[in-house]
């Protein structure tokens, strides 16, 4: 077994006990992500030497900085920074910012879906306007905050998932 491998059954471990604890409990639990990130940056260094040491801290803070704004906002919670900071750390830079675009974009179209469903949608759509308007006029960051009472959970974790799993397929399929 390939060095790679050891780090992708690291990564689908934790990638499937996230999902299920943010189904289940609405949570990205710290005694999952923070192992992962401690042997994702371990096993790296171990691996692949200081380029491998290099690229897990800058995935760690790639995957940490795509979610701490909106993290901000009150539109996700710290499991999810977590998270992402975790799948940096052991597949790297650019497979996570790739893995995160890929995730925003099923995360945002079921969130549209839900939105429309739910015959919410333009309301949706002001608030969201609203906060960034809001953020880009320098508000302070509790005037940011989308969150209300009727919000509906999305298990953002699952979407971030299937995004990094298709970056994964993408990277081993090309």
């Amino acid at each position: 077994m390939n060095h790679s491998t050891i780090i992708d059954i690291m990564l689908f471990a934790f990638l499937l006990i996230s999902v299920y604890t943010d189904i289940f409990y609405r949570k990205v639990f710290n005694f999952t992500s923070f192992p992962a990130i401690i042997l994702g940056i371990g096993f790296n260094l171990l691996f692949f030497g200081l380029p491998g040491l290099k690229d897990s801290l800058a995935g760690f803070a790639a995957g940490f900085l795509c979610l701490f704004v909106f993290y901000l906002l009150g539109g996700i919670g710290a499991g999810d920074v977590k998270f992402m900071a975790a799948v940096g750390a052991l597949k790297g830079f650019d497979f996570t910012l790739m893995g995160f675009l890929y995730g925003a974009a099923v995360g945002g179209a079921a969130a549209i879906a839900v939105m429309l469903i739910n015959r919410r949608f333009i309301s949706g759509i002001k608030k969201i306007f609203f906060a960034l308007l809001g953020f880009l006029t320098f508000k302070t960051p509790g005037s940011l905050k989308l969150e209300n009472e009727k919000a509906i959970f999305l298990p953002y974790s699952v979407f971030l998932s299937i995004g990094i799993f298709l970056r994964w397929l993408e990277m081993h399929f090309k």
